[in-house]
C-alpha cells in the first residue's frame, strides 16, 4: 500500500476555540499552510480519494482533545491539498488523529506526523463496521 508522509511542527493556528485577534489567526493559518506545502512537495502522486491517521506528539503530558487535534490541522491539511496530494477537501473520505505523550514517540515531541493512502486500500485492510447495518 502507497503511504505519503509529512512531518510538520505543531500548527501555529489554535483552532476555532482560540482566542486570538482574526488577524492573528489569518497569519498563523497562512503559515501553516505555506509550511505545509513547502515541506510536502509540488510534484506528488496523489490520492483521487484518501484516508489520513494524524499523529499528534504533544511537547507536555497534557494530551489534546482528538477534535481539537483536527481542527488545528485544517490548514496543515490545505496546503497539502495545495501540493497536490489529493484533488480537494471532499477526496478526504476518512481521518484517523493518534494522540501520544512526550516520550511514546520516535522523538517526534512537538510535531504533527499525517500519513496519507488510498481509501479503497485502506478501507481493504481495515475494514470498519457499521454500527446500524453490522
Amino acid at each position: 500500500m502507497r503511504c505519503l508522509r509529512v512531518i510538520l511542527p505543531l500548527p501555529k493556528y489554535e483552532g476555532p476555540n482560540g482566542r486570538s485577534h482574526f488577524r492573528v489567526k489569518h497569519q498563523q493559518s497562512v503559515i501553516d499552510k505555506t509550511l505545509a506545502y513547502a515541506e510536502a512537495g509540488s510534484d506528488v502522486d496523489g490520492f483521487d480519494s484518501v484516508a489520513l491517521i494524524i499523529d499528534w506528539y504533544c511537547t507536555t503530558r497534557r494530551l489534546i482533545d482528538c477534535d481539537n487535534a483536527h481542527a488545528r490541522c485544517k490548514y496543515l491539511l490545505d496546503g497539502l491539498t495545495e501540493a497536490g496530494w489529493w484533488p480537494d477537501d471532499s477526496a478526504i473520505r476518512q481521518v484517523t488523529v493518534r494522540r501520544f505523550l512526550p516520550g511514546e514517540g520516535a522523538g517526534f515531541k512537538g510535531r504533527v506526523v499525517i500519513h496519507a493512502m488510498d481509501h479503497a486500500e485502506h478501507a481493504l485492510r481495515f475494514p470498519t463496521i457499521d454500527p446500524v447495518f453490522g
